[in-house]
Parts: C-alpha cells; structure tokens; sequence
C-alpha cells in the first residue's frame, strides 16, 4: 500500500472511533438546549463575514453527518469556541479528501520521472519542444541555501507533464545533481524557451546548484501585472482558480502551514507539482490570448520585463558588503547619545515615557499650551519644532532612534551566514506604476538614509560607482507636454530648479543652485504641483500660509500653461477609458475610480484622476531606468563589472577600484542613450566611492 493510502486511511480510522464515541456518549446525554437553539445562539454573536462562512460550514458538516462533537464536549454547553475547533477538524477530514481524491484522479499526461530510463525518456521528449514550462519545488524560501527536491517540466506539443523527485524522504534512484547533470542540456538551451511563474526565484535555485537556466521567455507572475496591476493576488494558484477555472489548493491548504515538500508521498508530490508547471502553461496561453489585442504591451513584456529579470538575479546574488566593525562602533555612539537624549526629555517633559503617544500628547500641550490634534511628527511637530527646543529634541530623538534600531543595530543581524553579504530582493514592478520596490530579509534599500548608508561598503579591491537620472520626472513632463519654458531650460543645460526658483524669489540663478533653501522649496513646489497636491498641503510642506500656496500654484500653472492642459487631458482620458497609457503605449495603470460616474465631488473618483498624471510620469521613468538596467547588465558581462542596486532614479555598480575616467565614460554613455525621453537631453551626474554614504564626484575621484 502507497504511504499516502496509509496515511489516510490511519486518519479515517481515527475519525471513526471518535464518532463512535461520540454517539455513546449522546446516548447517555440529554442536553438542556437543543443543537438549533445552540447554533441560533452563536449565531448571533459578533462574526466577521468570514467565521460566519466557516461556522455555517461547520453546521451543515454536522448536520450531514460528516463531523461530530467530541466525547468529552456533549455535557458543554455548545459554543462558539466548540464550533470554530469543529472547523479546524472539518478542514483537516476535508484535506485528507481531496489528497485521496488527488492520487486516485491523477491524469494519464502527469508522469513520475523516478529512474534513469524514465528521466532520459523525459529529456528526449523536451528536447523536441521549441518551449516549455518549469518549476523547482524546494527545502524552502532562501535562495541561498535551501534546495531542490524536485523539479516538474511541462511539454506542450507532447502534452506531458512530468516531476522528477530528487531529494525526498521517500527515496528514487535520481539525486538532484544526477538530474540537473543530464537536464542541463535543456536548461541552459537558449532556444528552448522556458515559461515560469515567479522566474527570478527557480533561476536563483538552478543557479544554487550550478546550473546557469537561460532561455526564459515569459514570466505568468510579471505578465499579470502588465494584464491587472490592480490583481489582489499575483500568487499561481490563486490566477489558476480565478482565470483558469482549475480550482487549485495552495501548499499551506493541501499539506499544512509546516510541511516540507521533501516530506509529502511521492504520489501526491507528483500531481500536485505536474499541475503546477501545467496550469503555468495554460495561464501563459490565457495570458497570450489577451496580449494578442495589445501587441505594444507584450513586445515591452518579452524586450524589457523578461531579460530584466536576468540582470535582478545577478544584482541580488552580488549582494553588499558590510561594513561591521564601523556598525559596532557607529552603533555604540549612537546608543550612548540616543539614552542622554532621552535622559533629557523624560526630564524635561515630567517623567513620562516617550514611547507612549497617551502620555506624550498631553505633555506636549502643557508645553506649549494648547490642544495638537496628534504627535504625528511630519504634519504636527515639524512646523512647530522652530518655536519648541524640546520638540526640536525630539524629532531629533524620534529620527536617530529609528536609524538606529531599523538600520545601525538591524543590519549587521540581517548578514547571511553562507554568503557573509547582506541581500535585498528586488521586485520589478513593486508598485502599481511599474516602479522598482526592494525588500526581503528585512532589507529595503528605498530609504536607506545617509547615515545607514556609510555601512555598505565595495568589496576589496573595488569601488561603487553610481549614476542618476537628473530630474527624471521633470524632463519625461518636458517631453510629454512639449512646454517651451521647460524644453528650452534642458537644451541649453540649466537646472530647472535653479531657473523657477531665480524668477519666483527674485535672486540670481547662480545663487540658486544646489542646497539652498529656494532650489529645495521650488523642487517641492514642482513637483507638487505636477502630481496634484493642494495647496493646504503644499502650504504644510513649504512652510508657508494657505493663500501663498494657492499663489504659488496659481503662478506655476501660469508660467507653464501646457503643463496645466495636458494634465486636465489626462484627468479626462483616464475619466472616459477608465486608464491611461505610458510612454509608447507600453503599458497601463489602470484606473477604474476616474470612469465612475457622479454628480459632485467624488473623492475616489478625484484621486483616480489625480493618479493619471502621476502614472504617466512614473510609469514612463520606471521604463526608462528598467531598459537602462538592461544595457547596464550587456555591460556588466562585457566589462567584468557587477550590478549592485537600482534606488529610485539612481543605478549603482561595483567596479575595479582602477577604474577608468574613459570607462566611466562607457558607463555615462549608457545612462545618457539607452531610453531617452524624445529630444530631451538626459543627464547623469555619477558617483564613485568606497563607501556608499561617502561618494565622491567623478571630477573630485579623478581629481
């Protein structure tokens, strides 16, 4: 007998001595209150819609005889408590169902690849397919030291969908490196396309192992947010149930929250993995038929999403160095200034603690006098820091305590114990715009602030090299509105900032460059105005009264009347399609709020419009830096040269620390001319250092 079949059937032995149990203890029982008043009863407890579901579940379950009480339950009053444990053993009965059902309903197509004749069967039907699907199943998440435990190929034309076990407690006569030695001529076939879901993940595991995957040609993950952005969930099965009509149980579901795959019967691993590589086909097909109606979006899909996916894999693996002693020492000064800071407020604010926003709000009213609608730091204390030395003190304690405890203190812990690097993930479409998000292992290299900066370092014998896009948003705005103020500032080479901010507050451009406070203050304004901000808070921001912010918007608009129609013709486009379009109709953000509908002020509706143009700008800025990445990875591998992070508008390599001025001229080159926005210039301005918190320009490091 298979170990699944004895498993299930020891589980329904067990359920069937219980239920006889329960049925003689009901024999000696009378109980006061009938099981419908029991269930009215909890029925009309506080339920959030989803135990209502599971409890309704659970009655029917009794009711039909499925479930039972306990024994040691029937002289209890019937509770809510009773029933939600009743639920907990009706999903249990339920999963040990469908994993019979599972084996017993396995398809003729779905092949176990347990042996040597079976697993070059397998390699020669693959080598006869143009392309494929493909998955690993794992150990677990880390792709750095977990591994593979079996791997499931789909063969389309063949219409075979097979797993190879390698390494599970249930042993077969192929290990993982016996299987990946005779599928690595499949794997690294660059013209055998291979489809995957979350393929930055399977290509870390095959690289884990040696073996270098290439030839991807879709991602279903990555291509459902080019299809649905606004998707709740990018997750496979999940698609499958929705899209596909395959109903499909996730792993936690089908095998419980800790399982490990290596641990399930080969019977069951086999149809659960088999499906996996086949529902990621018929996705891909599903994904294929709606691409068809927009050829822009999928020719981006396969030119830009797909082979950017190769070079988030090599900047990820390089990973950071970490700077541990500067940490340690950074780290004990910081803590020492940070307890006499905190030594000084307690006293100055009458013992209370400072972690506690019921004890500080009062405080900070009897220090100044009147009630404060919060102690939110940004909108509340900052504009009254200036009058107050103790709030000053304590945004100053506020900002160096989560420096310290999110970044000082926590990153040295997040080093990983097999590389001795520090690695982020970078997801290419983390927002809803196509913008980059990096996290994972604790790591998010979005806001790092300067200090935090100074721990990572370039390995021995290397530099950092960086290099921005230099007002990436306002020169795509110059392209896409074609104002005459604004092209005009990046032909002849000056800095927009500087320029608005030498006609707004009276002063020589050149007293208006970087780091005063009207270059910062009209940065703001700018973009604030672009992206929609009203003026209350724009006021907030500047600083300023409400009136000078409505004049500030006011005059903005009025020096840039283009600006001002093409962002009400985007608030009209996304109001009539419900979307708007980025640069070259290479993608949507789409927006359904803006189509609605309504008579007066609809605050979903004016946010969605708001949203059209801040799409537009970020969506288009995301494309330029992902095709930018793209050319900077093809140099990489020519050069020798390792990716290591995209931050907003800013890419950043490791180098030799013999580097050139003629190689950083290769790099600049590469910044400048792989996407720019029409005929407007792009500018680089391009760091090198050691230390990533202590850069230096080019014209300094070469000096």
């Amino acid at each position: 007998m298979a170990l699944v079949e004895m498993k299930l059937d020891a589980t329904d032995k067990a359920a069937a001595t219980r239920k006889s149990a329960v049925s003689r203890a009901k024999a000696k029982q009378k109980p006061a209150e009938s099981m419908e008043d029991a269930w009215q009863r909890v029925m009309a407890t506080k339920l959030s819609d989803a135990d209502r579901a599971k409890l309704l579940r659970v009655k029917a379950a009794l009711e039909a005889g499925k479930i039972g009480r306990h024994a040691d339950k029937l002289a209890k009053r019937f509770s809510k408590a009773e029933a939600q444990a009743l639920y907990r053993d009706l999903v249990e009965i339920e999963r040990v169902s469908t994993l019979k059902q599972m084996v017993a309903n396995t398809p003729d197509n779905y092949v176990m690849v347990r042996d040597f004749e079976s697993l070059w069967n397998m390699i020669a039907v693959l080598e006869q397919e143009p392309i494929i699907a493909v998955d690993t199943e794992t150990t677990g998440l880390d792709v750095y030291s977990d591994v593979i435990v079996g791997m499931s190929f789909t063969a389309p034309t063949a219409d075979i969908h097979y797993y190879v076990p390698t390494d599970h407690v249930e042993k077969t006569s192929i290990s993982t490196a016996t299987a990946l030695a005779g599928l690595e001529s499949i794997l690294a076939n660059e013209n055998i396309g291979k489809v995957l879901h979350n393929a930055k993940y399977d290509i870390h595991m095959f690289r884990r192992h040696g073996v270098d995957m290439r030839g991807l040609a879709w991602d279903t993950q990555e291509a459902m947010q080019l299809l649905n952005e606004n998707e709740p969930s990018m997750a496979l099965k999940n698609l499958a149930t929705k899209y596909l009509n395959e109903p499909s149980d996730t792993f936690s579901e089908l095998f419980g929250k800790d399982a490990k795959f290596a641990e399930v019967p080969l019977d069951v691993a086999m149809v659960y993995a088999a499906k996996d590589t086949h529902i990621t086909w018929k996705l891909y097909e599903f994904q294929r038929k709606h691409f068809a109606k927009m050829p822009s979006i999928e020719r981006y899909m396969r030119e830009v999403e797909v082979p950017l996916i190769y070079a988030i894999v090599d900047m990820e693996r390089n990973g950071f160095v970490i700077d541990l002693e500067f940490a340690k020492t950074y780290g004990s000064e910081m803590k020492l200034r940070l307890d006499a800071l905190e030594a000084e407020l307690v006293e100055e604010l009458n013992g209370i603690n400072l972690n506690s926003p019921a004890q500080l709000k009062p405080a900070l009213e009897a220090l100044i006098g009147r009630k404060l609608e919060s102690t939110d730091a940004k909108k509340v204390l900052k504009p009254l820091a200036k009058d107050y030395p103790t709030i000053a003190k304590l945004l100053e304690y506020k900002g160096d305590m989560k420096l310290y405890s999110t970044y000082i203190s926590r990153l040295p812990e997040l080093i990983h114990a097999k590389t001795g690097r520090l690695h982020a993930q970078f997801r290419p479409n983390g927002t809803v715009t196509g913008r980059f998000s990096s996290g994972g292992n604790g790591v998010n290299l979005q806001n790092q602030p300067k200090s935090a900066r100074k721990l990572f370092n370039a390995p021995k014998g290397h530099v950092i090299m960086g290099g921005d896009w230099s007002q990436q948003e306002v020169r795509a705005l110059a392209y896409f509105t074609q104002e005459p103020t604004l092209l005009e500032a990046y032909a002849t080479g000056r800095d927009i900032y500087a320029s608005m901010a030498s006609e707004v507050y009276n002063k020589p451009y050149e007293e208006c460059g970087d780091g005063t406070f009207e270059r910062k203050a009209m940065k703001v304004g700018v973009l604030s105005c672009m992206y929609g901000t009203g003026p209350a808070t724009l006021a907030q921001q500047l600083g300023i009264t409400r009136p000078e912010a409505d004049a500030f918007i006011e005059d903005f608009f009025k020096r840039l009347p283009m600006v001002q129609a093409w962002i009400d013709g985007n608030k009209r486009y996304a109001a009539r399609h419900g979307f708007v379009w980025m640069d070259g109709e290479q993608r949507k953000r789409r927006l359904p709020d803006a189509k609605k509908r309504v008579r007066g002020y609809d605050r979903d509706k004016s946010r969605a419009e708001r949203q059209a143009t801040n799409a537009i700008i970020q969506g288009s800025s995301a494309i330029q830096t992902k095709v930018t990445l793209i050319a900077l990875h093809d140099l990489c591998k020519r050069k020798g040269w390792q990716l290591w992070a995209t931050v907003h508008d800013e890419v950043l390599l490791v180098v030799p620390e013999d580097i050139t001025d003629a190689e950083v001229s290769e790099f600049e080159r590469v910044m400048l001319e792989s996407y720019p926005f029409g005929d407007v210039q792009n500018k680089t301005d391009i760091e090198i250092g050691r230390c990533w918190g202590e850069m230096k320009s080019r014209k300094e490091w070469f000096a």
